[in-house]
């Protein structure tokens, strides 16, 4: 068993995969594997993965399948891993080159089962942001189910293997992380933090999330999950306390995210405005009164969905992008 192992999955990523094999192999942790999962790429994914593999063959395992999409990939990974702890990473981001090494100590240090760290955001045009992985550093998480609640990148984290005994990805869902991750912190008995933003997560411009799609609604479909969950591994005050979590969870990312994201819509706008509140109303019908500290902009916006003013909501969210351009 080796301390951790990298599970890669690989997809047409020509433009962006060196970058990330560079900093996976010259990671400053010892004893540690790749496992590069190529996912019936079509471009030239495989024969990068072939010249790292044939230059690192200590290092890297590489494995092809057919196309099943991101999350088959990582649980075909997983079964095919020896690590005594995992960790995801997206073939088209990269990594600081201690992060390996920085976070197993901290998971052997701390006894965690789980450890995070932040991230930084990269885009096209140069400007980078900063994405927290939550404000702690050693969680007992039977004592503090909110932990929950923290940033679900399922990349910005290493797990120890055994949480993924009998769990795994969902195949043919989109926000895939959200349906694990606080899943596997639910299980695990110790979650801990670097302050480090050590997960390098490119954003890819044209991105399929801007084109009107129905697969936004899987959101719903993954927090049920972790609902189900919860119903069936929890009694008294402890469930009603993660149900509220939950609820949160839908108002976070199934009305807030997902407003936003249709407002970015080629078409049919209102008419997946008025999709999602059904789902909405469907898991929280009382949302409007269990909204939690937000600024008075989002309270506007929240405000016309209760109303079902659709049609004044993306007026104003135009208003603001075209101000937003001209002043660019």
């Amino acid at each position: 068993m080796v301390k951790l192992s990298v599970i890669v999955p690989v997809y047409n990523v020509d433009k962006y995969l060196t970058r990330c094999l560079n900093t996976l192999v010259n990671q400053s942790l010892d004893d540690y594997e790749i496992i590069l999962v190529n996912d019936g790429s079509s471009d030239n994914s495989l024969s990068i993965c072939e010249k790292y593999q044939s230059e690192y063959v200590d290092k890297i395992k590489l494995f092809s399948k057919d196309n099943g999409g991101l999350s088959d990939a990582r649980n075909y990974g997983i079964a095919r891993s020896s690590g005594k702890y995992l960790a995801f990473i997206d073939s088209d981001d990269w990594i600081d080159l201690r992060m390996l090494e920085v976070m197993y100590e901290k998971a052997i240090f701390t006894n965690a089962d789980i450890v995070v760290c932040d991230m930084e955001y990269h885009y096209d045009n140069g400007k980078v942001s900063f994405s927290s992985g939550g404000v702690f550093d050693v969680v007992n998480v039977k004592d503090n189910l909110d932990i929950m609640m923290i940033n679900n990148s399922a990349c910005n984290k290493i797990y120890r293997s055994s949480l993924f005994s009998n769990n795994r990805f969902p195949v043919g869902l989109w926000y895939e992380d959200m349906a694990v991750v606080p899943i596997m912190i639910l299980n695990s008995e110790v979650i801990a933090k670097v302050d480090e933003p050590f997960y390098k997560y490119y954003q890819r411009s044209g991105s399929i999330m801007h084109s009107s799609t129905d697969k936004i609604f899987d959101i719903y479909k993954v927090i049920d999950i972790i609902r189900d969950y919860a119903i069936s591994n929890y009694q008294g005050i402890r469930r009603k306390e993660l149900l509220m979590n939950i609820e949160q969870l839908y108002i976070i990312h199934g009305l807030d995210i997902n407003t936003l994201q249709i407002r970015t819509f080629d078409h049919d706008r209102v008419e997946y405005l008025k999709k999602n509140m059904s789902f909405m109303n469907d898991r929280v019908p009382k949302w409007y009164h269990k909204i939690n500290n937000v600024s008075f902009k989002k309270k506007v916006v929240y405000t016309l969905l209760k109303l079902r003013l659709y049609n004044i909501l993306l007026l104003l969210y135009d208003m603001i992008t075209k101000k937003d351009t001209a002043n660019e």
